[in-house]
């Protein structure tokens, strides 16, 4: 794996992503994420993603990522899956904020007017993306979740302290039995990703081959770190998978056997990852989870609650359809959907 000798670097050191107009590199503002550069959507999507932009003579201004679908009749513009942000990027400007802000509200209407012909469009922004008014302006629906940040890396004791005490004594339980190692098994990623929603009666909610080219893609590609919680007995009580770059270190797949759950396993190999985006990256994403049981160990360490825009828009047809979709789904007794 690529060890990163930088630590905390700032925003600006940090390459924007890869655009297919193939722009100049240039500095990035903190509308930067990893999931909107190149190697990212053509990982989870076979390449069959597009974008829109705004140049200048030199350099892309603005750019928007993202995925047409063909659902129910109707022409979807979305995020990838296993992508949980995307949304616009902004080339930085040296101005100050009212004409930032300006700037931005303008670019997004240019971007969000070249968007190709759509029935419905659902996208959830990057956190860091400063506000969403200039989507709501343009007819757009806001949602607020939420994820979990360290948002400063700097201090691991500090970090430590304000854990739970619970945290900490499992942490200081699994530390006495439990060791964390390197390895890319994606296999072994595969089986307790599986085995974690059978355990809960559920399926799976991406399939194993997605997941298993998502791991296995990103570790070639030098962005990813595959750990796991195991015993002396050889026993694998959890396992992680982190993406990463210089900006941002990402929980991003994880899955524990419920044999081991009081054994404190997942709870180590979560601070190992702290200590390693520590040394990485500038800030940890928890990728906070919506579901309550998730979303009550995340806490345990912590973090930082960090709202984030889900961004939606549709035509009187889209409308329609979800409407009729969702019908459906309360007859036959199954969830109803978001947009």
């Amino acid at each position: 794996m690529i060890d990163l000798p930088a630590k905390l670097l700032d925003c600006a050191n940090v390459k924007p992503p890869t655009s297919k107009l193939g722009a100049n590199e240039v500095k990035a503002l903190s509308s930067y994420c990893l999931f909107q550069d190149e190697w990212w959507l053509n990982l989870v999507t076979g390449g069959n993603w597009d974008e829109v932009s705004i140049t200048n003579s030199d350099n892309v201004l603005a750019r928007l990522p993202y995925v047409k679908r063909r659902r129910m009749g109707m022409d979807v513009l979305a995020q990838p899956k296993m992508t949980p942000y995307l949304g616009p990027w902004f080339r930085h400007s040296p101005a100050k904020e009212a004409y930032q802000f300006s700037e931005r509200r303008r670019w997004t209407a240019e971007l969000l007017y070249k968007l190709p012909r759509h029935d419905l469009f659902s996208q959830n922004l990057w956190p860091a993306i400063p506000d969403s008014l200039p989507f709501y302006w343009e007819g757009f629906s806001q949602t607020t979740y939420y994820t979990n940040w360290f948002s400063d890396l700097s201090n691991l004791e500090a970090i430590w302290s304000n854990f739970l005490d619970k945290s900490r004594w499992e942490i200081r339980k699994a530390e006495k039995k439990i060791k964390i190692v390197e390895l890319n098994d994606v296999d072994r990623l595969c089986r307790l990703y599986k085995q974690t929603f059978e355990q809960q009666d559920m399926a799976p909610p991406q399939r194993l081959e997605f997941v298993r080219r998502v791991a296995e893609g990103s570790l070639q590609g030098g962005h990813a770190r595959l750990t796991f919680a195991v015993d002396d007995n050889d026993n694998t009580h959890a396992g992680a998978l982190l993406l990463y770059d210089a900006r941002s270190t990402h929980y991003t797949i994880g899955g524990s056997d419920k044999k081991f759950r009081s054994s404190g396993g997942a709870s180590l190999l979560l601070w190992d990852a702290i200590k390693f985006a520590s040394r990485t990256s500038s800030l940890f994403d928890f990728e906070g989870s919506m579901v309550e049981g998730i979303s009550h160990f995340f806490r345990g360490f912590n973090p930082r609650l960090v709202p984030f825009s889900h961004i939606t828009r549709t035509s009187r047809r889209g409308a329609v359809g979800v409407a009729c979709l969702n019908l459906f789904s309360s007859v036959v007794g199954r969830p109803t959907r978001r947009l």
